[in-house]
C-alpha cells in the first residue's frame, strides 16, 4: 500500500518529466532557429521564434535571441519590446540590458542607454562588455577622456580582447593622437594570438588618412587587398580613399574590382552610385543604387541620393516602401533621409505642399543631431571684421611662381558650383573645391600675433597638392568671412561673390541634407544668417572694389552669354564660348549641385520660392528688415 508520501514522488517525477521535456522542446526550437540562422535563412528562424512567442513561451534565451535577430534586421521597435520583457522577466542577467543600450544608443536616446548600461555595471562589476559598451556611449558624447577611462577599466578585466584595445586606438585617433594609436594597432599587428588582422589593418590605413598621410593609407589598403584578397571593405575604403581625394576615376575601378570580388556587398555598389554621380554618370549612377536597394530595401542612403535625380517612375515598388516605411523603429539618420527622400519626390511631382511638409519633418529630425551652428559663423565673422578691416598695411608677398588665386564666397546653393565649372573650362585652372586650408590657418592663428602671415602658409599648402597650378579656384563658401585677411595678405588674388535672390537661396539651402551646414535645419537661422552675410558683404564689396566681383547667378541664367562674358572679361582671360557650355566639363563634382551642373544652364529654378510660400515664412521678417532684400518680397 502506498503512502502519501509515494504519491509526492510519483507527482514530482512528472513535474520533473514535463520540466525537462519542455527544455528539451525549447532547446530543440532554438538550435533548429539557429541552424536558420547560419544557412542565412532569416525569415525562418524568426518563423520558430514567432511560434515559441506565441506559444507563451518566454525563456531569457528565446527572448534575447529573438530581440537580437530583430536588432540586425534593424527592426529596433519590436527589438526594445522584448529586451523590456526579458528585463522585466530576469532583471538580473546582464546581457540584454546592454543590447537594449546599443539600440538605444543609435537612435541618439543616450541618457536612457547611460541608464541600462550602468545598471548593468551594478549588477555585474566584472562585466567588460558592459564597460566596453559604455565606452562607445561616452564617444558618441564627444567625452573621449571618459570613453577611454572606461575602456582602460574593460581592459583591465580582460587583458587579451584585442576589440578592446582596437577602441582605444580608434578613440585615439577621435582625439588626434595619431601616434599613440598607430603604436596601439602596430602591437595588435604584432600579436601572433590574433589570426586575422584585417580590421587592424583597417583601421591603421584610417589613421594614416586622418594624418593626411594619403600615401601610407593607399599603401596599407593596397597591402590589405593583397593579403585578404575577398575582404569587400578594403576595396570600400580604398574606393572612398581616392574619393575623398578627387580622383575619381581610380576610385571608380577600385570600386568595380569590389564588386566583382564581392558581388553580394551593396555598400560598394552604394560607392560606385556616388562616384557615377559626380562623374556626371547618371544612368549609371541609377543602375547601381537600385541594385544595392534591390539587395537591402533599408539603404536609406541609396534613396537619398536618387531622390534628388529620379522619381522612381520605373520602380512603383520601391517608391511604395519609400513612402510607407514606418519611421518608428528606424535610427536617426536613417529617419533624416526618409523625409528628405519623400519630400525630394513629392518635388519632383510637383506636390509641393506635401513636399514642404517632409522638408520640415526631415529638417527638425536632423536638428536632434546635428544643432546650428549660426552663431558661431557670425561670431567668427566678426571676429576678423573687427582684428582686420580697418588695417591699411598691405604686405606684398606676391613672386611670379605663385598661381592665381580666385576664391569664390557667399552662402551655399547659390550658383557657386555653376561658377566653378565654368572656370574649369580653362586648361589652367585647378580648382580645390571647398577646401578648409585657409580656416584652418585662420583657427590655428588665434590670438593674432605680428608675424602672422596666412599668405605664405596657404600657398605652401596649395603648392603640395598641385605644384604645377598656374591658376586655382577655392570654393569654399564660408572664406567671404576673411575677405579682409585676402585683401591684406593676398596680393595676386580675386574674390567672388555668389549672390541670389534670398528666398531662393534660403529654400535651396533648407531642402539639401547638409551635415557640415548644420544651421540649414532651420528657416530663420538660415534667413539671418544669409542676411548677416549680405549686409557684410556689402561693406567688402564697396571696399574692395577692384579685387571683389559680384556675380548674380538669376541674371546668369537668365542671360548667360552677356554674364558669363562680364566675368571672363574681369578675370583678364581670353574669351572662348566653351566659356557658355559649362555642362560640358568633365570634372567630377562633390557637392550637392553634382547632378544639376550636368544640364545645360537654365533658369527654372528662379522664384521657386514662392511654391513654398507658407513654409518660408519665419525668413520674411529678417529679408524685409533690409532695403535692398525686401523687394524680393514684393514680387
Amino acid at each position: 500500500m502506498k503512502g502519501f508520501g509515494d504519491n509526492k514522488n510519483i507527482n514530482s517525477d512528472k513535474i520533473n518529466n514535463v520540466k525537462k521535456n519542455k527544455d528539451l522542446f525549447l532547446k530543440n526550437k532554438l538550435d533548429l532557429a539557429k541552424s536558420y540562422l547560419l544557412s542565412g535563412d532569416v525569415l525562418q528562424a524568426k518563423k520558430v521564434y514567432s511560434q515559441l512567442i506565441n506559444k507563451g513561451i518566454t525563456s531569457y534565451k528565446l527572448l534575447f535571441s529573438y530581440a537580437l535577430l530583430s536588432r540586425n534586421c534593424s527592426e529596433f521597435k519590436f527589438a526594445k519590446e522584448l529586451l523590456i520583457l526579458s528585463i522585466s522577466r530576469y532583471p538580473n542577467q546582464v546581457d540584454h540590458y546592454i543590447l537594449l543600450a546599443e539600440i538605444l544608443r543609435l537612435e541618439q536616446d543616450f541618457s536612457r542607454a547611460q541608464e541600462l548600461l550602468l545598471t548593468a555595471c551594478k549588477i555585474n562589476p566584472r562585466n567588460s562588455n558592459s564597460l566596453y559598451n559604455l565606452s562607445l556611449l561616452y564617444r558618441d558624447l564627444n567625452n573621449i577622456k571618459e570613453a577611454l577611462n572606461t575602456i582602460n577599466n574593460a581592459i583591465k578585466l580582460a587583458p587579451t580582447n584585442h576589440i578592446y584595445k582596437l577602441l582605444k586606438a580608434d578613440l585615439f585617433k577621435d582625439l588626434g593622437n595619431f601616434n599613440e594609436s598607430t603604436l596601439i594597432l602596430l602591437d595588435l599587428y604584432s600579436d601572433k594570438n590574433i589570426k586575422d588582422k584585417k580590421d587592424i589593418l583597417l583601421m591603421l590605413s584610417s589613421v594614416k588618412r586622418l594624418d593626411n598621410n594619403f600615401n601610407e593609407a593607399e599603401k596599407i589598403l593596397l597591402e590589405t587587398i593583397e593579403k585578404y584578397p575577398n575582404f569587400g571593405q578594403a576595396y570600400l575604403n580604398l574606393s572612398d580613399l581616392y574619393f575623398d581625394n578627387k580622383l575619381s576615376i581610380k576610385a571608380k575601378e577600385i570600386a568595380l574590382k569590389g564588386i566583382n570580388t564581392n558581388p553580394e556587398m551593396p555598400e560598394i555598389l552604394v560607392n560606385l552610385g556616388f562616384i557615377c554621380r559626380n562623374l556626371g554618370e547618371i544612368e549609371d549612377a541609377k543602375k547601381y543604387l537600385l541594385k544595392a536597394l534591390s539587395m537591402n530595401k533599408k539603404l536609406f542612403k541609396c534613396y537619398m541620393n536618387l531622390s534628388t535625380f529620379y522619381d522612381f517612375s520605373e520602380n512603383p515598388r520601391e517608391l511604395e516602401y519609400l513612402m510607407n516605411v514606418p519611421i518608428d523603429g528606424l535610427n536617426q539618420e536613417d529617419i533624416v533621409r526618409v523625409y528628405f527622400s519623400r519630400a525630394h519626390v513629392c518635388h519632383s511631382q510637383k506636390n509641393f505642399f506635401e513636399a514642404a511638409r517632409n522638408y520640415k519633418l526631415a529638417n527638425d529630425s536632423k536638428s536632434i543631431l546635428y544643432p546650428s551652428n549660426k552663431t558661431r559663423i557670425i561670431e567668427k565673422s566678426m571676429i576678423i571684421k573687427e582684428k582686420f578691416f580697418n588695417e591699411k598695411e598691405e604686405l606684398n608677398n606676391f613672386n611670379e611662381t605663385n598661381p592665381d588665386l580666385i576664391f569664390i564666397v557667399g552662402m551655399p546653393r547659390s550658383g557657386s558650383t555653376l561658377l566653378e565649372n565654368i572656370f574649369s573650362l580653362n586648361q589652367d585652372v585647378v580648382d580645390l573645391g571647398e577646401i578648409e586650408i585657409l580656416p584652418d590657418i585662420m583657427d590655428q592663428q588665434v590670438p593674432f600675433n605680428k608675424e602672422f602671415n596666412p599668405y605664405i602658409e596657404y600657398i605652401d599648402q596649395v603648392k603640395k597638392l598641385h605644384p604645377q597650378a598656374k591658376i586655382t579656384t577655392d570654393k569654399n563658401l564660408f572664406n567671404y568671412r576673411f575677405c579682409p585677411v585676402l585683401d591684406k595678405y593676398f596680393r595676386n588674388t580675386k574674390m567672388i561673390l555668389c549672390l541670389r535672390n534670398p528666398l531662393d537661396n534660403i529654400l535651396s539651402i533648407y531642402r539639401s541634407n547638409f551635415t557640415k551646414v548644420t544651421f540649414s535645419t532651420n528657416i530663420k537661422d538660415i534667413a539671418e544668417l544669409y542676411v548677416h552675410h549680405y549686409e557684410l558683404m556689402k561693406l567688402y564689396a564697396e571696399t574692395y572694389r577692384n579685387s571683389l566681383f559680384i556675380y548674380n547667378y538669376d541674371e546668369l541664367v537668365t542671360n548667360p552669354t552677356v554674364q558669363i562674358r562680364k566675368i571672363i572679361d574681369w578675370l583678364g582671360w581670353d574669351w572662348s564660348e566653351k566659356y557658355l557650355s559649362p555642362h560640358k566639363s568633365k570634372r567630377s563634382v562633390f557637392t550637392a549641385s553634382s547632378e544639376q551642373v550636368r544640364n545645360p544652364i537654365h533658369s527654372n529654378s528662379v522664384r521657386g520660392w514662392e511654391k513654398y510660400r507658407d513654409l518660408l515664412e519665419p525668413a520674411f521678417p529678417y529679408i524685409s528688415k533690409n532695403k535692398d532684400l525686401r523687394r524680393y518680397l514684393d514680387y
